[in-house]
């Protein structure tokens, strides 16, 4: 009897034991489970959220669970999206970040390798307006392949300086300058050799004298006690001029086109003697006949770039070319080309540079395509502002 009691109050002990262990004893994964205070919240792994305070025998709900706030790595951490995470305001693709640095005003899109309006460099604040290499135009622009000051640091145009050098793509009143770098000279002795160059507007046709603009420009330059002589296969003009002789030479040869006009030049045939100037106006007879433009300008660099290849110290004007009595498409594209070709010589460092006589006044035509007097007279002062400052007395 004695024994069945005590196991009675025995089993009993038991019993509420095990209720009083049900209240205590947290679920295994009860509310605190996913909580606040992660595996290392801000107390660490054994902080007020960590293993101990919300794991298997702690409270129930705790404050921690696997991935509270901050998760592994609290405010900073390495690999959740907390404030300070690796995408947060300091992480790696941040504000500031390492895409920021190399991304800044200016950067490598802004004033970049050829210049432009940008003002910085390849990072940051980087070098001077106009990035890398150069400011207003870069490569290509007017004035060299370093900003507005050409291919060194001068004035507008040239190597290193000279009003209008080796860019110059508007010379109508003093195309060339200095002829673009300092001290450059294309006349090395006197009298300074000028080779007239082009179809029958530089032979003269159509003039009282059959000289055309050589005898006007001649006109000029005796005036200013120069001394030039022109050189050509031709010969066709007056005696004399101002009371001097006259240098009948030159290669104006009738009806020619850009093509044909390279036959009469090197490689294909030697100067009678080598140019310090070459005045070139050619493409008349392409526009008139409607050739492809685009195929003119080639062969037209092709032209310059032989006159450069055989004379590379003389001064090459290449003209846009005077207009024609009525309006051509042709006309218009083909001159719209010329001062590409231009520029792109003379960013090469080449002695080109470009007289405009697209504005030959429409009453100077004689017979509707070549120039009268009038009209002779008005492109020679374009050819004389243009050489005037290099010609020897």
């Amino acid at each position: 009897m004695r024994n069945s009691l005590v196991r009675c109050l025995l089993s009993l002990a038991i019993s509420v034991g095990a209720i009083a262990c049900s209240n205590a004893s947290p679920p295994q994964s009860g509310t605190g489970g996913q909580g606040s205070g992660g595996v290392a919240s801000s107390g660490g792994k054994t902080g007020s959220g960590g293993a101990n305070a919300g794991g298997t025998s702690a409270t129930s709900s705790a404050t921690g669970g696997n991935a509270a706030t901050g998760g592994n790595a609290a405010t900073g951490g390495s690999s959740i999206g907390s404030t300070g995470g690796v995408t947060s305001s300091g992480g790696s693709a941040g504000k500031g970040g390492t895409t920021s640095a190399t991304g800044g005003v200016g950067g490598i899109a802004t004033g970049g390798a050829s210049g432009g309006a940008g003002s910085a460099g390849t990072s940051g604040t980087g070098p001077a307006s106009g990035g890398r290499s150069g400011g207003d135009g870069g490569p290509g622009g007017q004035g060299g392949l370093s900003g507005s000051g050409g291919r060194d640091s001068g004035a507008t145009g040239g190597q290193a300086g000279g009003t209008g050098g080796q860019t110059n793509v508007d010379a109508s009143p003093s195309a060339g300058g200095t002829g673009g770098g300092a001290g450059y000279n294309p006349c090395k002795a006197s009298p300074c050799i000028i080779l007239p160059l082009g179809d029958s507007i530089t032979h003269g046709f159509g003039s009282t004298d059959d000289a055309g603009y050589r005898s006007a420009l001649f006109k000029l330059i005796v005036a200013a006690n120069q001394n030039v002589t022109f050189i050509g296969s031709q010969s066709t003009g007056p005696t004399t001029v101002s009371g001097k002789p006259f240098p009948k030479n030159n290669e104006g040869h009738d009806g020619i086109t850009v093509s044909g006009i390279t036959g009469y030049v090197p490689p294909a045939k030697a100067f009678t003697a080598t140019p310090h100037i070459v005045l070139l106006h050619i493409g008349t007879n392409d526009v008139t006949s409607n050739a492809d433009p685009s195929t003119t300008a080639d062969q037209l660099d092709i032209l310059v770039g032989n006159l450069v290849k055989a004379a590379p110290d003389a001064l090459v004007l290449v003209a846009k070319i005077i207009p024609l009595f009525y309006t051509s498409t042709t006309y218009n594209n083909y001159v719209a080309k010329i001062s590409g070709i231009v520029s792109k010589h003379a960013a090469n460092g080449e002695h080109v540079v470009m007289v405009d006589m697209t504005s030959f006044p429409s009453s100077d035509f004689g017979n509707g395509v070549h120039p009268s007097d009038q009209g002779y007279a008005y492109m020679a002062n374009l050819w004389y502002q243009a050489i005037k400052g290099h010609l020897p007395n």
